[in-house]
């Protein structure tokens, strides 16, 4: 079932650029303000922005994440494997935080486009569970020796509604969702799970499961209120930093700042 060749790609880029930085393409553009005829031009912005962050700042992480608010405007085969190229071309790669919730058909779908289109790896969430669930997705990554990385435990205030949820192990014993994830995590043979930085005792929680098979990736730094040291020390193996970064005067700066904590 193993999926592993991402992770070791992962742990590779790290070795090499000596950081556990992953950064988040949260780059928007609000297209209803936007003529018709100005659309083109919009998107032509949109990824010239991607691309200098890219360049700028590929020295201080081991992967880029995408997610939809970047895909749709640019088009999963318009313009999203122009900047899968250039991410290539350094050497790293690139996930897309898709968080495939669907039937087994649709979920199937969905991961051959994203992987069609060139990404390297694509989150999943494990509440829809395995047959007619996930199953797919994962025969379709491990043909194409492609990544797989499941939600454990968000980043955002809520989460703790929905992940927190306890569920019943037997007639006396209840636990919280999130733990239920992490083994499935093991028993799937993930490629990372994803537990927020602004969650401390929660990776501190999920590593004591999960142990050192499954990298723990932690969103939520900066912006957030996350800290990359407070995650790694807590048990993550990378975190993801988004707007911070991209939204900075200077996202080299940021990214190289942001870099040095994780080291």
């Amino acid at each position: 079932m193993s999926t592993q060749l991402y992770k070791s790609k992962l742990s590779a880029a790290s070795y090499v650029r000596r950081t556990r930085l992953i950064i988040g393409l949260d780059l928007t553009v609000d297209m209803a303000t936007v003529p018709r005829s100005g659309v083109e031009g919009a998107k032509d912005e949109l990824e010239q922005r991607a691309i200098d962050i890219i360049r700028k700042t590929t020295e201080y992480c081991v992967a880029f994440k995408f997610n939809r608010q970047i895909v749709l405007p640019l088009g999963l085969f318009d313009r999203i494997p122009n900047l899968l190229d250039i991410i290539h071309d350094e050497g790293l790669t690139a996930i897309m935080d898709c968080k495939i919730n669907d039937i087994g058909s649709t979920n199937e779908w969905i991961a051959r486009y994203y992987f069609d289109a060139g990404f390297d790896a694509i989150i999943v969430n494990p509440f829809v569970g395995w047959e007619g669930g996930l199953d797919s997705v994962f025969k379709v990554a491990r043909n194409r020796h492609k990544g797989i990385i499941t939600l454990c435990y968000m980043s955002h205030p809520a989460s703790d509604e929905g992940y927190g949820l306890r569920i019943m192990m037997n007639k006396k014993e209840h636990e919280p969702l999130y733990l239920e994830f992490a083994r499935r995590a093991l028993k799937w043979d993930v490629d990372g799970v994803v537990v927020g930085a602004t969650y401390p005792e929660r990776i501190r929680e999920v590593k004591r499961i999960i142990g050192d098979d499954i990298p723990i990736i932690s969103p939520g730094v900066g912006t957030q209120g996350g800290g990359a040291r407070d995650a790694i020390d807590a048990g993550a193996s990378y975190v993801i930093i988004a707007r911070s970064i991209v939204n900075a005067d200077n996202p080299a700066d940021a990214a190289r700042s942001f870099a040095e904590m994780t080291r």
